[in-house]
């Protein structure tokens, strides 16, 4: 005798709970973060370093046009207001490689994003340093904003309550 395959009330019960969350996480998506714009005159330059707790726990010291600018720490941003023109950003590093620094040129109104990245793992080999001792190194990457506006609010990716503004950058 042949018996039809029969559904279980648990299997669902298992098909809903799937089916909203679902779509409840198709309703999470994070909004961009409302942020003014510059001052009239100005541009804006944001740096950003997101969560990784494999890479270096060290806040990355940022100079621009060779003066200190500020610094960002894991999962924290920041931005400056500049006047329109060209900056040359460096993070400060122990040990140089290339391409770890980067220009920008902006415009008035102008907002750019810089994501702070460590390649400790390039230090560690340059310097002859064991495993047991870390070494940083930063790198500057210039990111589009539709993109570096997605990873400073994702809460996942970025742990911390919001980016605060440092004072403006007069050079």
């Amino acid at each position: 005798m042949m018996m039809a395959p029969s559904i279980k009330l648990r299997d669902w019960g298992n098909a809903v709970g799937l089916l909203l969350m679902l779509s409840a996480a198709g309703c999470a998506t994070p909004h961009a973060p409302q942020v003014a714009a510059p001052p009239p005159g100005q541009a804006r330059i944001w740096f950003y370093r997101l969560w990784d707790p494999s890479e270096s726990l060290n806040v990355a010291n940022i100079d621009v046009n060779g003066v200190y600018f500020g610094s960002v720490d894991p999962g924290g941003a920041f931005y400056r207001d500049v006047t329109p023109g060209v900056y040359h950003i460096m993070p400060q590093n122990q040990y140089i490689d290339y391409n770890q620094n980067t220009n920008v040129a902006v415009v008035p109104g102008q907002q750019v994003f810089i994501s702070v990245l460590d390649l400790a793992s390039w230090a560690n080999a340059v310097s002859g340093g064991q495993f047991f001792i870390h070494r940083d190194a930063w790198y500057a990457r210039l990111v589009p904003p539709q993109y570096a506006l997605a990873q400073i609010v994702n809460p996942a990716l970025v742990p911390r309550p919001s980016a605060l503004p440092a004072a403006a950058f007069n050079d």
